[in-house]
């Protein structure tokens, strides 16, 4: 008896999920009638997410054409990507959006303003701010930095005791000499912006000096001001801004580094001994020198 409720009670679910599949296949066939009946209409939809401030012509390579029932179509929808050409996102744009017109500005709209202090997310849940610098070609890595990269600082002329002989007078004298060696003062800072280039505007051009702007041009109305050269700008938090404007300028440079390297402490350098002198060491990536190790 207890098996036959068991065959009951099975053939009961089974006959209720193929009631609920029959149920809902009937009712996204007349869903996709209804779509298939309705008129379709052009427009626009945004494929991949869009920074605001992004111009209409780069916008347009996130944006592809679709149709869709005539009904959903927004009163303000673009009938044509001219519509946002010279304009600027007003917003970030995210994924299947439709593209109204209400979406792009002019570039001197104050909406559509990017703010630098936009990049300058907390790190490590520390609040960042900025130190600039200006470097010639030997300290900046000769013009090699593109913002976005990171760098380490290595600090020059720092005054170290070591043991020695020392003279006082005439006299030769045993005892410690002060000497100088360079030291990394913060390894892997990012970098903001490399004199008029910012983050994500690694491509772009300065404008050249005493040339007017373009007619339309949405700096023309801003004053003419000198164009700086090797000023690289760091996101830093604010007490190591303190400790970098602590040091002479002028005894900084700043060392490239890949995005995957690891910081670690570097400690005090023995300049007694030039390390092409010690079999441990001979290059600078040790004895066997710059080999692949792929």
């Amino acid at each position: 008896m207890s098996q036959r409720r068991t065959l009951i009670l099975i053939a009961a679910i089974a006959i209720g999920a193929l009631a609920s599949f029959l149920v809902w296949n009937y009712v996204g066939g007349i869903q996709d009638q209804a779509y298939n009946d309705a008129e379709r209409v052009k427009v626009y939809l945004v494929k991949a997410p869009i920074a605001r401030g992004t111009s209409g012509q780069v916008a347009a390579t996130s944006i592809v054409e679709e149709s869709i029932p005539k009904k959903f179509k927004p009163a303000n929808a673009i009938v044509s990507l001219e519509d946002i050409a010279g304009r600027v996102a007003k917003s970030d744009l995210v994924a299947n959006q439709v593209v109204v017109s209400d979406m792009f500005v002019e570039a001197t709209d104050p909406e559509a303003a990017v703010s630098f202090a936009d990049n300058l997310i907390k790190i490590q849940n520390k609040d960042q701010t900025t130190y600039t610098l200006n470097v010639d070609n030997v300290r900046g890595v000769n013009g090699l930095i593109v913002p976005g990269d990171y760098v380490n600082i290595m600090v020059s002329n720092l005054s170290k005791t070591v043991p020695g002989a020392g003279t006082q007078g005439d006299k030769q004298i045993d005892g410690a000499k002060p000497t100088e060696q360079a030291r990394f003062l913060y390894q892997k800072v990012q970098v903001l912006a490399v004199d008029y280039m910012t983050v994500g505007d690694t491509a772009a051009t300065a404008p050249v000096e005493g040339e007017a702007p373009a007619e339309g041009d949405a700096a023309a109305a801003a004053p003419a001001v000198p164009l700086q050269k090797g000023l690289i700008t760091l996101i830093v938090p604010p007490e190591a801004a303190q400790t970098l404007l602590s040091v002479p300028a002028e005894s900084l440079y700043l060392t490239l580094v890949s995005k995957d390297y690891e910081p670690t402490p570097t400690g005090q350098i023995d300049i007694t001994t030039l390390p092409s002198d010690d079999p441990a060491i001979l290059t600078p990536y040790g004895p066997d020198g710059a080999k692949s190790t792929n």
